[in-house]
């Protein structure tokens, strides 16, 4: 994406002739693949963000299953998106869709959005399980998280 870009920009500024379609490629092709994978695998790889403010005032017992009931209600959320998102996709199959005013096809990458949201779904729902079956949960489900009274986190920033 960023080589094509400079490329354009460089062709437009030098030669007075940018690279047709460069925008609609960025636009429809690079930003929803990198958005939409960069999610799934920020997921994986468990660098997203907890909000623990609401978390942390449940009793210690019951943080395990407010945490998988949330993935779950998270997981059904996914599973409507899918939904939803795959009888968009088809209608933008049917009818070919293209990116802005040129021929480039815009409609395959449309799928990749019930497609995203199905591996959330199916991440929300191990999440869910491993939320009930972990005996050491901590108030995120992360091995991060550190309480908001801890001192730990003020000498982890002041490590850094």
């Amino acid at each position: 994406m960023m080589v094509h870009t400079v490329a354009n920009a460089f062709s437009r500024t030098v030669f007075g002739d940018p690279i047709s379609g460069t925008l609609e490629r960025v636009q429809y092709w690079y930003m929803p693949l990198v958005v939409l994978l960069g999610f799934v695998i920020a997921m994986h790889r468990g660098e997203h963000v907890w909000a623990d403010m609401f978390f942390t005032r449940f009793p210690a017992a019951a943080k395990r299953y407010v945490a998988a009931s949330a993935s779950i209600v998270c997981a059904a959320v996914c599973i409507l998106t899918v939904a939803y998102s795959f009888d968009h996709a088809q209608h933008n199959r049917d009818i070919e869709l293209t990116a802005g005013l040129t021929d480039i096809a815009a409609w395959p990458l449309t799928y990749l959005v019930p497609i995203t949201f199905a591996l959330f779904a199916v991440q929300y729902v191990r999440l869910g399980w491993k939320q009930v079956h972990d005996k050491d949960i901590d108030d995120s489900g992360s091995t991060f998280a550190v309480s908001p009274e801890s001192d730990q986190a003020a000498d982890t920033e002041k490590a850094r």
